[in-house]
């Protein structure tokens, strides 16, 4: 459970500064131009990340549609908007990024998923879309952008778990919860261009609590477990099309990650904390011996790289140091989500809403620091976000237009990101970079139009919303993100 500096660092939560722009004089700039070498690997340090340039922040960003968006427009692709993505995120200094090197198909088409899948069924795969995943490691490469190569996913949008559960059980059906549905009303005159609405549990969806029961068969049933273990061989000893390089030996690919947001599988008679977000100590939890299991895997096919979880670490200290603890888990991750977890409201314009958002990111940041330190390892904030100011778009056609300003956004952006600045230049802090999510990059929802395979490729996957979190090309939290890695740089040009 987590400890009672949660509840204090609640209240007291400390201000942040706003982060200042600089100019970097030498060092290793986390947005610097140089290429990556494919033998020059990141190694843990103590508390912090190492290359052959010095110590390495991530300034990272997830763009998790990287490998469909570089693929062939046949397949739904569109390689003209990824490249000029890539660029734009490279001109406002970052340089990593989390991305999905994995998505599972069905016999029949199912809702809510990333498509054309990269693996249609058990040991199938659509090589159309593994060239767009061998263009993004060799793109990226040459802008210095190194790599977070999600295997696996709890949740419905890219097939993940539930279908593995789905393909070991006779193709049984999957109980989605409630998700994005781009073909629900209302729509618009233009075919495609449709908003859509979110499915209704008890009437066209199931609970989460029902989902994440069947998904997380996933850790036991043994069929699944080897099928995944083949998917990673599969990916790890890939060799790139485009530039030659096998991914394992691949220094463009930073970490490995087990999955997307795994969830512990033993359900708790009461949640703590004072969200309800916390869970009492369960040893006996399916979810650690999978993790040992699939991190030395990986670390067996390829000890030169990285390996992480993608933890989001609300499940509070106990369950986070359990699934961290392991030799052949190299870092730690968190994932911060105000609004999905009830302390912030997208359409309430209060200031004291803003506050309780920002008191809650410093606090998790503080209490994650500290209970990475306490395990001996570094800790990257992989995932966080904020609406629009979503109130402004009441009684409009969508909730999630564009247009709706982004006051509270940046505010908390400058806050959750000062955060973990403060932290990494502190002598105990163990953070490593930060992470926003996502980059919808040139998508606005006023533009949407479907491609041939239902796809808008917004920053927010086909479950969720398009646009709701989205981070677009010209929205002031890049200009944050920027001027992160602008403050990094300068920091650590002085030898720090």
């Amino acid at each position: 459970m987590i400890t009672s500096t949660w509840t204090s660092a609640l209240v007291a939560a400390a201000f942040v500064p706003s982060i200042v722009s600089a100019v970097p004089h030498g060092g290793h700039s986390p947005g610097k131009g140089h290429g990556i070498a494919a033998d020059d690997f990141v190694s843990v340090d103590g508390f912090k990340l190492k290359d052959r340039q010095g110590t390495v922040y991530l300034t990272g960003l997830n763009y998790w549609s990287c490998m469909n968006l570089a693929a062939d427009d046949h397949v739904g692709g569109n390689y003209s908007r990824f490249i000029t993505e890539l660029d734009q995120m490279k001109a406002h200094g970052v340089n990593h990024l989390r991305i999905m090197a994995a998505s599972e198909g069905a016999p029949t088409h199912q809702p809510f998923r990333m498509y054309p899948a990269l693996m249609e069924s058990p040991g199938n795969y659509n090589e159309a879309i593994f060239v767009g995943l061998d263009r993004c490691l060799n793109e990226m490469s040459k802008r210095g952008m190194r790599a977070t190569m999600t295997l696996a996913n709890e949740w419905q949008w890219s097939g993940g778990f539930g279908q593995y559960v789905s393909w070991a059980t006779n193709n049984s059906q999957i109980p989605y919860p409630s998700s994005w549905n781009l073909t629900a009303n209302p729509q618009r005159s233009e075919p495609g261009t449709g908003w859509g609405n979110y499915t209704v549990e008890g009437v066209d969806a199931e609970s989460y609590g029902n989902f994440t029961a069947y998904a997380n068969r996933f850790y036991t049933i043994p069929k699944c477990q080897e099928w995944y273990h083949a998917h990673i061989s599969k990916i790890l000893n890939r060799v790139n099309t485009v530039n030659g390089r096998k991914y394992k030996e691949d220094a463009t690919v930073m970490t490995w990650q087990l999955a997307n947001e795994p969830q512990p599988a033993v359900v708790p008679t009461e949640y703590l904390g004072p969200y309800s977000l916390e869970l009492p100590a369960a040893p006996e939890d399916v979810i650690i011996p999978w993790v040992k299991n699939s991190s030395a895997y990986i670390k067996s096919l390829a000890p030169k790289q990285l390996v992480n979880v993608g933890f989001e670490g609300k499940q509070g200290k106990w369950y986070f140091q359990a699934v961290h603890n392991f030799s052949t888990v190299d870092y730690g991750t968190t994932h911060c989500w105000v609004q999905n977890w009830g302390v912030y409201d997208m359409l309430n314009s209060s200031a004291t809403n803003l506050e309780a958002a920002k008191s809650f990111a410093t606090a998790f940041v503080a209490n994650s620091s500290e209970w990475s330190r306490e395990i001996g390892k570094p800790v990257f904030l992989e995932e966080f976000g904020m609406a629009r100011n979503n109130w402004e778009n009441s009684g409009k056609e969508y909730p999630y237009l564009s247009s709706a300003g982004t006051s509270n956004k940046d505010e908390y952006f400058t806050t959750i990101i000062g955060a973990t600045m403060n932290d990494f230049k502190s002598e105990i802090g163990t953070y490593v970079g930060s992470c926003p999510w996502a980059y919808g990059g040139l998508y606005r929802p006023e533009i949407q139009h479907a491609n041939a395979f239902g796809e808008v490729w917004a920053g927010d996957p086909p479950h969720e919303a398009p646009g709701w979190y989205d981070l677009y090309d010209t929205d002031e939290a890049m200009n944050i993100v920027h001027r992160q890695q602008q403050q990094i740089a300068q920091y650590l040009s002085k030898g720090h």
